[in-house]
């Protein structure tokens, strides 16, 4: 038994409570679906476009992110550095690749 972080809302993540410790878990199933139609869409589109979309990330995975590798992707400051953001961009095209939106080459 356990509760969704948010109310109502079936992609948000189950947080099921034993003792001190606690399990998240989040059926990603919707997000990678959205990505690969995304993923297609980007092979039919122009070259020319200024903005690609390179993920889509639930929050189960943002929290993996956080206590794996110390990236705070909701930080105020994340996308201001780009370091961390091309390191994300590895992150996700290594250990999440069914996450990518687009057809990333870099």
């Amino acid at each position: 038994m356990g509760y969704h972080s948010l109310m109502d809302v079936k992609e948000s993540f189950l947080v099921k409570e034993q003792d001190k410790d606690f399990l998240l878990a989040q059926d990603v199933t919707a997000y990678k679906d959205y990505a690969a139609e995304s993923r297609y869409k980007d092979t039919l589109a122009a070259n020319g476009r200024n903005y690609r979309s390179f993920a889509i990330i639930p929050d189960i995975v943002a929290i993996d992110i956080l206590t794996k590798y110390r990236i705070d992707i909701h930080a105020k400051e994340f996308m201001s550095n780009p370091a961390e953001v091309a390191k994300l961009k590895r992150i996700i095209a290594t250990d999440y690749p069914d996450l990518l939106t687009g057809n990333l080459k870099s």
